[in-house]
């Protein structure tokens, strides 16, 4: 009796042994597999990446979707491919592999910007809001500064200037130097009427970055109101020699006409 007993432990250790052994051979099979699907669909979305810096957005889509039929989960590739309908100017087909990439990975903060970025491009305020908080509340997102920035550009386009100062001022709380903040605070500023935060904005925004046509159109307009006559020739003579094409030259031009008309008059 104790010998069959023996038998039949014995028995099943081995059955419960092979069992084990198949189970662990099933996971190292399916993490070979997983691991040459991945390589696969990574490969193709660098190569779609790379056509997209070329301009050759028909390879590059062609490239990215292999990338998704290799590995229909890869949040990243379903993102390029949004990034490639906008380029074709397809903005629904962008918006639906949006969608894919932000339920795919919730969690991935320059995803969830880069969704928020396209949804305030087509007018929807508040859900780019609260997919670029989604992003700046990530733990695992390195840039939430630049979010802040986006989401300050956002709002001045609905136009909530409230929101725009507010989320601006605390993207400067992150990166003091952020040129794209500091121009836009000049802009509310000016939108404010508060002329003097406009000038020591501006002045901050000389020291990490060139002034562009926008900064001295903006710089013009604030040195004028606040009475300096020669920063207003030194911001008109930058922008003449450096933009004479720009749109802020011809803002420029009919400014200066309308003065002239109206001196002429008088």
């Amino acid at each position: 009796m104790t010998f069959c007993y023996s038998r039949i432990v014995r028995a099943f250790f081995m059955m419960a042994l092979s069992f084990m052994l198949f189970a662990c051979a099933t996971v190292l099979e399916q993490e070979r597999e997983d691991k040459a699907r991945f390589r696969i669909a990574d490969t193709n979305l660098r190569l779609g990446l790379g056509y997209l810096q070329q301009g050759r957005e028909e390879a590059a889509l062609q490239k990215l979707k292999k990338a998704v039929d290799v590995m229909p989960e890869y949040a990243e590739a379903h993102s390029s491919i949004a990034l490639a309908y906008i380029r074709m100017d397809k903005p629904d087909e962008a918006e639906e592999h949006y969608r894919q990439a932000v339920e795919l990975k919730p969690d991935d903060g320059s995803i969830q910007n880069n969704y928020a970025v396209f949804l305030c491009g087509q007018g929807k305020y508040a859900e780019a809001e609260q997919h670029f908080l989604t992003a700046i509340n990530s733990r695992r997102y390195r840039t939430p500064a630049e979010a802040l920035e986006n989401l300050g550009v956002c709002m001045l386009q609905v136009p909530d200037l409230e929101k725009a100062e507010s989320y601006l001022r605390r993207a400067l709380q992150v990166d003091s130097r952020l040129a794209g903040a500091l121009l836009q605070m000049v802009r509310v500023s000016v939108e404010k009427k508060r002329m003097m935060s406009a000038r020591a904005y501006l002045q901050r925004y000389q020291e990490v970055a060139t002034l562009s046509p926008g900064g001295l159109w903006l710089g013009i307009q604030v040195e004028q109101e606040l009475g300096d006559m020669a920063a207003v020739r030194e911001y008109k003579t930058l922008l003449r020699q450096n933009y004479a094409d720009s749109n802020e030259m011809r803002l420029l031009l009919e400014a200066e006409a309308s003065e002239r008309e109206r001196a002429s008059g008088q």
